[in-house]
């Protein structure tokens, strides 16, 4: 498995945040979002795209994780627990 650091797009936020059945934003929404993200992390099992996080803050002293998600397909398998050390 592999994650890609600000590499994510609309495109494939959208794809990711609906998986788990969450209502979207539009896409010109997560354009600004990802334009204002402090950074974002993309997990992927070959080539799959199989989870995200986004992390966002005020650049000072406040960080917060935002838009979790892992695939259905993948959860319980550890790739969250690989976003999250990421962030490090």
């Amino acid at each position: 498995m592999r994650i890609d650091i600000n590499k994510l797009d609309a495109e494939l936020f959208l794809a990711l945040y609906t998986s788990v059945g969450w209502e979207p934003p539009c896409k010109e929404q997560v354009e600004v979002a990802l334009q204002n993200t402090i950074a974002t992390f993309v997990a992927y099992e070959n080539d799959t795209p199989v989870g995200m996080v986004r992390v966002i803050g005020d650049g000072g002293m406040s960080f917060y994780i935002k838009d979790f998600v892992v695939v259905p397909e993948y959860q319980s398998k550890g790739v969250g627990r690989l976003l999250i050390e990421s962030i490090n």
